[in-house]
């Protein structure tokens, strides 16, 4: 099945948008997946390739039942989560999936990343989610994930990385750099002041408003 425009312009923003995060460093040379809602399809990135140097033509198409679309396409080992967080989300068009190196620590360390140390994290991410552990590319973890998802933008998987959603791929990706900003701070943070960080009041954070 070919792509008509408006797909091929989706699969150009996720290759992009995939060599950003690797840029970012915030993924891997093999790690990390995202996914677009395009119609009765989905555009997801490969299983296998280089993600610093991905090209749109890489990108392939999948129906929701996981069906490839697209010729010769091997999804990524992932695709089955994406697939699960997408029907249970209707309002998400865009999943990005990475394992940034303090988030994936704060998953690996059952430790809780502060959304309430910086008005950004406050509004971007909302509530910050997590599941047990599952391996990856498997259906207990896509079932975990799609439940998970029903109530927060940003889950972490223990000793695995974390999943961001939004109604753009901007917005997902967003949420991806500003959740290990959060991270980050709530490492500093904690380091410098022995546990003692002072989080936004709560009676202050209504006055922040919040992405949806």
């Amino acid at each position: 099945m070919r792509m008509n425009e408006e797909q091929k312009r989706l699969a150009e923003e996720i290759a992009f948008f995939m060599r950003r995060l690797y840029q970012q460093g915030l993924t891997t040379t093999s790690g990390g997946n995202i996914s677009v809602r395009a119609g009765n399809a989905v555009l997801i990135t490969p299983g296998g390739t280089d993600k610093a140097r991905m090209c749109a033509e890489e990108i392939g198409m999948l129906d929701f039942d996981g069906n490839v679309l697209t010729k010769g396409f091997k999804a990524t080992c992932e695709a089955g989560m994406h697939l699960a967080v997408l029907r249970s989300r209707p309002d998400v068009s865009a999943i990005v999936h990475a394992h940034p190196v303090t988030v994936s620590a704060f998953a690996a360390a059952r430790c809780r990343i502060s959304n309430r140390l910086l008005c950004e994290s406050y509004a971007v991410l909302g509530e910050i989610g997590r599941i047990g552990f599952e391996n990856f590319g498997t259906e207990a973890l896509a079932a975990k994930a799609a439940k998970a998802a029903a109530s927060c933008n940003c889950l972490l998987f223990s000793n695995h990385g974390a999943m961001t959603l939004g109604r753009s791929l901007l917005q997902a990706f967003d949420r991806i750099e500003v959740l290990e900003n959060a991270a980050k701070a709530t490492l500093i943070c904690e380091h410098l002041l022995r546990g003692k960080a002072a989080p936004i009041p709560e009676k202050r954070l209504s006055e922040i408003t919040v992405v949806k």
